[in-house]
Formats: structure tokens, sequence, C-alpha cells
């Protein structure tokens, strides 16, 4: 580290402090890892803690998936402008994640109530001056990806040959192991499964406590908890975890050659399937939302319910009956393929579908990096540093305005809402009706 980064280092108010983050998802794992680059955490005598249930990638975060969505289709400018910039450092050849991104381009579709957020979306893409964005007939879709074969009826779709998709649980491990090396803590296991945190007796944040009854002290405690995060404290209805379901199809290697040309589709309606990965499995995922506000913990506020701790739990047969109609409208022979495995993949949305990232107004020591909202995934490289930012008292006023701890407030929202349908209660389902206690509680 040269000279003027030493100085720059140890003039950074994170200089010598002691900093946890609860949760090593996005959010987490990204903060960590740009406060590592920062801030030279030998030189600078600061620490840095991750804990978490599980090593990275960790099962139960919504960032750990075989692929997910890169793109900078927002109906929000300021999102459009975080997404070209995290797609700068997904395309690179080297670093971090080298050889993850693949641009295959993807199709935009809505019948009915997403399309102000498309047609807004694709407005921004076209005043950032990203070109060949384009409304496209089912007949013209088909010639981009001649796997679609159903009359995608009523479709309204839109291509950008811009977007793609990156291996996002690879992503997330890369992410955390390039943080261990430049000196993270990561805590795991019993010991990193924080159950609580701890305040002293002026009430502010010192740390937290895990299911051994290890406890991990720290003069700034960040809740980055994801889904989680509401079994940890009161957001006072700011945030509310939501489950949507997943299905992957395995293909013979002949298959693999046939859906090569298959492209991703969001319909913002109704799902979003993915071509296949390295290993010739196809994602399909459901983009209507279940809540799970029925439980005992914490009733009438809903918490994620994971398989890891209820492992006979299926998916709900309605919505993968609904995941099947949808895919018979366009890809109709792999509509009825047997799934080798199913999950319910959850994470926490604020209502307006900004993020949270800020320090809790009423709790010394105390910080948000959550309500990832469904589309957090995607700046794995770049939310960090702006956390890192909120942390040394610095964030942009508009970031700061938009991330603000915010109970009640009545915020605009991000846009157009991609995903417009009403969320459906977990427990409405017949197969979750009797759903027996969390095992873990």
């Amino acid at each position: 580290m040269g000279e003027s980064q030493n100085s720059a280092a140890n003039a950074s108010p994170l200089a010598g402090k002691s900093i946890l983050f609860v949760g090593g998802g996005t959010f987490g794992v990204s903060a960590a890892y740009h406060l590592a680059s920062r801030l030279d955490l030998a030189t600078s005598k600061t620490t840095v803690t991750i804990v978490d249930r599980f090593e990275s990638p960790s099962p139960i975060a919504a960032s750990t998936d075989l692929n997910k969505i890169v793109r900078s289709d927002y109906s929000e400018p300021m999102y459009s402008r975080l997404g070209v910039e995290a797609m700068a450092e997904w395309k690179k050849d080297t670093g971090i994640f080298a050889g993850m991104f693949q641009q295959t381009g993807w199709f935009l579709a809505a019948q009915n109530v997403s399309l102000p957020f498309i047609e807004a979306s694709v407005e921004n893409q076209k005043k950032m001056g990203i070109t060949g964005v384009k409304k496209v007939t089912p007949e013209e879709a088909k010639q981009i990806s001649p796997t679609f074969t159903g009359d995608m009826k009523d479709w309204q779709i839109w291509w950008n040959p811009w977007a793609g998709w990156t291996t996002s649980g690879d992503a997330l491990a890369a992410m955390t192991r390039a943080a261990k090396a430049l000196g993270v803590r990561y805590v795991s296991g019993n010991d990193g499964w924080v159950r609580k945190l701890l305040y002293n007796a002026e009430g502010a944040c010192i740390g937290a406590e895990s299911a051994s009854g290890a406890r991990h002290y720290a003069d700034m405690v960040v809740v980055s908890a994801g889904a989680a995060s509401p079994e940890l404290l009161d957001f006072q209805g700011q945030l509310v975890s939501k489950g949507h379901v997943v299905g992957h199809i395995q293909l013979t290697p002949q298959e693999v050659e046939k859906y090569s040309t298959l492209k991703i589709v969001d319909h913002f309606e109704q799902g979003i399937i993915f071509p296949p990965n390295r290993d010739g499995i196809v994602k399909v995922a459901t983009v209507n939302f279940v809540t799970n506000k029925k439980n005992l913990q914490k009733p009438g506020i809903s918490l994620p319910r994971y398989r890891q701790d209820n492992p006979r739990d299926d998916i709900p047969k309605t919505v993968e009956r609904e995941i099947r109609q949808w895919l018979r409208e366009f890809v109709p022979d792999l509509a009825d393929r047997e799934w080798f495995e199913t999950r319910i993949c959850w994470d926490t949305d604020t209502k307006d579908l900004h993020f949270l990232v800020d320090s809790h107004p009423d709790v010394k020591g105390l910080y948000l990096a959550t309500g990832g909202s469904a589309h957090g995934f995607k700046f794995l490289p770049i939310i960090g540093k702006y956390v890192v930012d909120m942390l040394e008292s610095k964030l942009d006023p508009m970031f700061a305005d938009k991330w603000a701890w915010r109970p009640g407030r009545q915020h605009e929202k991000r846009g157009p809402d991609p995903h417009p349908n009403p969320e459906r209660e977990l427990s409405e389902f017949e197969d979750f009706s009797i759903m027996k206690p969390l095992a873990r509680l």
C-alpha cells in the first residue's frame, strides 16, 4: 500500500473500528470486500467480520442460485445507471468475476399490468444511448430464439441484446474468497448463525449473539441478512420477506444442443427461463411472490421458510401448475418435464422497491444494508462501495434519500412496479395450509 493510500485509509472514520456484517449475501459480502479494499485492514487496524449461518455461497441466500439476470433495464434512471456500472464490472476479462457473465440478450414480455414498467425501461435505455433494444413480434422472437415453438398469444415482447446472465452462486463465493484474501473474517455454522442483536444499557447496538451462544462484539453492526432481516429487528413495516418458486430441469446432451439458442425470457407477469448452464440445467422461476405471515415466531410479519429447516416442504402445486401453463405458451416441449430440484427463493422487499442502506436513526452503532427487493444481486460487484460510503457518512445524497430508513414515508415508488400482481400467503395454498412450526424455533 502506497503512502498516500495509507494516509487515506487512516483518515477514514472507519479506521481502527470493528465492523460486523450480519449476513453474507450480496450486500454483506460486497460491502466487506469494498471496505477491505478501501482500508488496508492491517495498516488501518480495522477489523471486518461476516457472520452467516452457512459458508458462502449460503444455500438460503437469495443470491445463491445457478444464475441471475444482469441488465440495466429499469423504469427508474438511477438503477439504470447503476446497472450499466455493474455490467462494466461483470464484463471484465480479469478480476473476481472473469468468465462468469454470458451476454446472451434477453426478452422482456408482458400482456397487461407490467407493460408500463417495460415501456419506461426501454425508454430509459434509449436515453442512455444503449442501442439494439426493440419491440418484436412473436414470429421475430422465434427467429432470434428458434426454440420458441408456442404461439405466445397476446404477448408484447421487447428484445435487448445488451443484457445477459451470470453464475450467481459462483460469483458470491468468488467475492467472499476475495474479501477473505484482504483480511475479512468469515464465521459460519452455529457460531455464525445470529439469533439476536446485543445492546448495552444505553440502548446502543454492540454486537450479535449466535445459536451456539457465541457473542460477536463490534463498534458498528450492519444487518445485511436479506430475507432473515425481519427476524432480528423491528423494521416498522419497511420490509416484507417474499419468496418465489424456482424449478430446475436437467437436459440430456442432445437437448442441450437443441436448446443452445434459448434466450432469457422474463415475462414480468408470469415467469423467467434461462438458457442451459454448463451442466445442462434449465432454470425456471415464477415472478409472482408468496409471503409467510402465519408463522409462529412473529405472526403477522412475513418470515422466510427455508427448505433447510423444513425438509419435507415442496413447492405449492398451484404455483407449479401456473409455471407449466406459462411454459406451454412458448416452449411446450419443456412444460411437463420433471423438476430434478425445486426451492422457494426468499428475498426481502421494501414497499417502494428501493434498497435500505442507512444508519438506524434511533440506535447508535446499528446500520442496515438490506431490502434487495428481488433486484439486488446484479449489483454485487459495486453495491458494497455505496454501503461503505454510507458507513463513512458520505453517501451521495440521491442514494441516501432513496435508500433511507423510512417507516411510514410516502416514498415515490421506483417507477412502475415490474411485478404488480399481489403476493399470496403461503398458508393459503392447500399443500401449506397446515404448516408445522419452523424446525429452528
